[in-house]
């Protein structure tokens, strides 16, 4: 039952209860009706300034909660219809504009309880709707032969209307919309009790702890959203509240390796964690419509969510009907849906169609855990209104989720409701931004929100919530400040050993680090072991500009040789990436820096280089990237280098360092890589990117200047490339990436400029997007090459048909791969496919594959193997690594 200092209780008697009285309470002229209606204005709790709010439950005549009943409101002047949900509790809580209105609940097993109340602006009511259990079906449906043929039919009609209420008449459509996430866990209570102080009857009790519930996430917000159905929308969020216990962000300084892996991105890699645990959205949670026809929500299933009403959906449906009623002599279909493959992304759950349109007024849909990738069980209650332009959207939902995590469960609650829908009074232009914050977003106080939360939070909320507020001035105080750098700077022997040495002052925001003992040291150090010592330096400025260095010296002592490098960057105009990098050094350098990782630590695989350099990298325009840099240095060979004898036998052939005159380059370099409608969002003076659905264009163009410093080179090389990552609806998603280059100018071309590609792994299958999987272990070219990739995940099209083997949780990839450098008249092919399975540790997700790789090329016969992958699921872009 609600709780809280209401004045007044409307009770919606059923017949029975009306029979004892004497009267009929859903006759609007009944005495006891208006000795109800006139409590209402007299008692009335104030609310919103322009708004009143009804809270209510749903409950038995017992008191047993009426979960997820639907709730409709008829305003009896203008017959706008707007309707809610009740959460598990039987809770609901809705804000209207004033006036009088029917109330009707529903839900199915139970009698549809009406009554009429009258809101008052600025007033809250409180109204508690009893809804007795069915007795037995309604009659009216036996009339029908095939109750299963009477709900094919209405979904058949639903099906050829859903594209019409999806995209309407493309206007544009703006409303308000309120969110409300709340993330709390259940975990057993671990509090220990003198069990010698207990009474005998208490330590048998005390063997089953019983469950708590704490708070873990909790977020809201109030938006503006403007939208043209389906695939244009922007989100202006004018108030938001991120209730968190956690610590204002402090130093970045962090244990990194300055070693450089992989082929070079100049887009920015926002690799920031995202809490898998809190359901999020780019589109205002409108990618959870039905009216949608595959629901791409990746947080929650790997494969798109074929809706009920969408083409195709009497395929892989099963309808019956539950129940038939009518309402304003409209007829209202009841119909449960049950997917035919349990294996697949497919609902569960009802869905109420109205006959007069053929549009869906509510539904409730849940997914089984097996289908999804967290959760063990994921429900959404939905209510939809049908606008004067012809679009239906979501007027409100439910979204509830369990995740499990050993004896720790997490429950989430989110809830959305959308109001104030119209067309707005001056045109407006979309963009690529899909969202923006106000400046006083995010400094809206707790009044604000105590007259505008349209959700009340339930206890465990409310004093998580206060317990925030109390901790977030604590972190703001100089006395915490101060008390925090002191314990972060004071020294530990684990500091030397694990963690590193750091200094913080946050006053003047900058910070000191130092690698640990553990980092400095390298046994697979080139010459033998080496010691090194790392660290870096950070200071960020008001203005958004942060200073940043990083550096490391080592000794090598087998050639008594020390070597080291450091570097220097400013990146400033955040919004525009601008960075500029300056970095000396005398180091061993990696002549294929995406090297197999059998060869990646060899002695072939390295020279020493004195350089220094200069980058320049920004953002020109919303999705085009450039960066320019130059380079001199002085390249040496490291044959007369002492190694030792283990590096011999530990990489074999492999290990022979590449010999070669010494010589001077310096070179020009110029990286552009192009999105074409990149969508993005500006949060706090940042800009995040949300990446393209279009192909992502790349060039390179290398400039070797004879002459200028003393250089010896002398060559020009353009590649130019293309990759993509593309959903195929329900047949998976595919990557696909093409590559060229050529050198134009080899007048003085030395070796280590030439076009190196990744060699293979033995066992292990690389990314594949990248690299090839039996290439051998290292190749490089002068010449002009040609390189395609594919990898298709069929997310389990075929297997999660199969019955017993669908519980393993088995997917399907194939994927192909070519290379050829038509002047050394090679030609290399490759195809391989395998098995895939999902795996959660705790918070992340991996995917684990066994491939057959089959290759053929110009130099040698067919081979095969078998191959073993890791594949890593970034959490923030909700994408795999391939």
């Amino acid at each position: 039952m609600l709780t809280g200092n209401s004045l007044l209780v409307l009770v919606c008697l059923p017949n029975p209860y009306e029979a004892l009285l004497g009267v009929t309470l859903n006759t609007p002229n009944s005495l006891i009706r208006s000795i109800f209606i006139a409590f209402s204005l007299l008692f009335g709790l104030s609310g919103f300034a322009q708004h009143a709010k009804l809270i209510g439950v749903a409950v038995t005549p017992e008191g047993v909660p009426v979960a997820f009943a639907a709730i409709a409101f008829t305003h009896e002047v203008s017959g706008k219809l707007k309707g809610t949900t009740c959460d598990e509790l039987g809770e609901f809580s809705i804000d209207l504009p004033p006036g009088r209105y029917t109330v009707l609940a529903h839900m199915i097993g139970y009698d549809d309880v009406d009554t009429i109340v009258n809101l008052m602006a600025g007033k809250n009511l409180h109204c508690n709707l009893i809804m007795p259990e069915k007795v037995s079906e309604l009659s009216s449906v036996s009339v029908f032969a095939n109750r299963r043929d009477i709900a094919k039919e209405a979904v058949g009609k639903a099906i050829d209307a859903r594209s019409a209420f999806l995209n309407g008449n493309r206007s544009i459509l703006q409303y308000d919309s309120y969110v409300q996430t709340s993330v709390q866990t259940i975990q057993p209570d671990t509090t220990k009790a003198p069990s010698d102080s207990l009474p005998e009857k208490d330590k048998v009790k005390s063997k089953n702890k019983p469950l708590v519930r704490l708070q873990y996430r909790l977020f809201e917000s109030q938006s503006e959203m403007h939208t043209v159905q389906p695939d244009r929308w922007h989100e202006r969020v004018v108030a938001v509240n991120e209730f968190t216990k956690d610590k204002p962000r402090t130093s970045s300084a962090g244990a990194s390796v300055s070693m450089t892996y992989g082929e070079a991105d100049i887009i920015p890699q926002q690799w920031m964690y995202d809490d898998n645990y809190v359901l999020k959205s780019n589109m205002g949670f409108n990618e959870y419509s039905i009216y949608h026809r595959l629901l791409d929500v990746p947080s929650i299933c790997e494969k798109k969510i074929l809706s009920p009403i969408g083409e195709g959906a009497l395929l892989s449906y099963r309808y019956d009907l539950e129940n038939l009623y009518k309402r304003d002599s409209v007829t209202y279909y009841v119909i449960a849906v049950t997917p035919l493959f349990p294996n697949e992304p497919l609902f569960h759950g009802s869905m109420t169609i109205r006959s007069s349109d053929w549009s869906v007024s509510e539904c409730t849909l849940n997914l089984k855990g097996r289908v999804t990738k967290f959760y063990s069980d994921f429900r959404m209650t939905q209510s939809y209104e049908v606008l004067p332009d012809g679009i239906a959207i979501p007027q409100s939902q439910l979204i509830q989720y369990v995740i499990e995590e050993g004896r720790t469960a997490y429950e989430g609650k989110l809830n959305v409701s959308n109001r104030e829908f119209q067309t707005p009074s001056e045109p407006f232009k979309f963009s690529d931004e899909t969202r923006a914050y106000d400046e006083q977003a995010f400094d809206r106080d707790s009044l604000y929100w105590e007259q505008n939360r349209l959700v009340v939070l339930d206890n465990v909320e409310r004093r998580y919530a206060q317990a925030c507020d109390s901790l977030q001035k604590l972190y703001a105080s100089d006395e915490y400040y101060q008390d925090a750098d002191s314990t972060y700077n004071a020294l530990r022997w684990s500091d030397f050993l694990f963690y590193g040495i750091g200094y913080r002052n946050r006053a003047r925001d900058y910070s000191l680090y130092i690698n640990p003992l553990t980092m400095q040291v390298n046994p697979l150090g080139i010459g033998g072991y080496r010691q090194r010592l790392g660290g870096s330096f950070q200071k960020e400025y008001a203005n958004g500009y942060k200073l940043e260095t990083d550096g490391e010296i080592d000794y090598g002592f087998r050639n008594s040789d020390l070597r080291g490098r450091v570097g220097v960057g400013l990146t400033y105009m955040p919004l525009k990436f601008v960075r500029t990098f300056i970095r000396v050094g005398d180091f061993y350098d990696m002549v294929n820096s995406y090297a197999s990782l059998g060869s990646v630590f060899s002695r072939s695989n390295y020279v020493r280089t004195q350089m220094w350099s200069i980058a320049q990298k920004m953002e020109i325009v919303n999705g085009l990237f450039a960066e320019l840099s130059f380079e001199f240095s002085d390249q040496q060979p490291i044959v007369n280098l002492q190694s030792d004898r283990w590096s011999q036998t530990v990489f074999g052939d492999v290990n022979t360092p590449i010999a070669f005159d010494r010589y001077i380059k310096s070179e020009f370099r110029l990286d552009v890589k192009y999105r074409h409608r990149q969508k993005y969002i500006i949060k706090k003076g940042r800009k995040i990117l949300l990446g393209s659905v279009y192909p992502e264009l790349a060039m390179v163009y290398r400039k070797g200047v004879p002459g200028l410093l003393g250089s010896e080179v002398d060559f020009d090389y353009i590649e130019l490339g293309l990759k993509q990552n593309k959903e195929l609806g329900r047949l998976g998603n595919v990557d696909w990436a093409v590559l060229g280059g050529s050198f134009i100018n080899k007048t003085n071309l030395r070796i280590l400029e030439h076009r190196y590609f990744r060699g293979s792994d033995v066992f292990f299958f690389s990314d594949p997007m990248r690299s090839f999987q039996l290439l051998g272990p290292t190749l490089s070219t002068a010449n002009a090459f040609f390189r395609a990739n594919y990898f298709h995940h069929f997310n389990g099209l075929v297997l999660s048909k199969i019955p017993l083997l669908a519980r393993l949780k088995l997917t399907e990839a194939i994927g192909a791969a070519v290379l050829s450098i038509p002047h050394e008249d090679f030609h290399h092919a490759e195809f391989y496919a395998g098995v895939e399975r999902i795996v959660r540790i705790r918070k992340d997700l991996f995917r684990f594959g066994l491939y057959a790789s089959t290759s053929d090329n110009s130099l040698e016969n067919a081979k095969f193997e078998i191959k073993l992958g890791v594949n890593f699921y970034n959490s923030f872009t909700k994408r795999w690594q391939y």
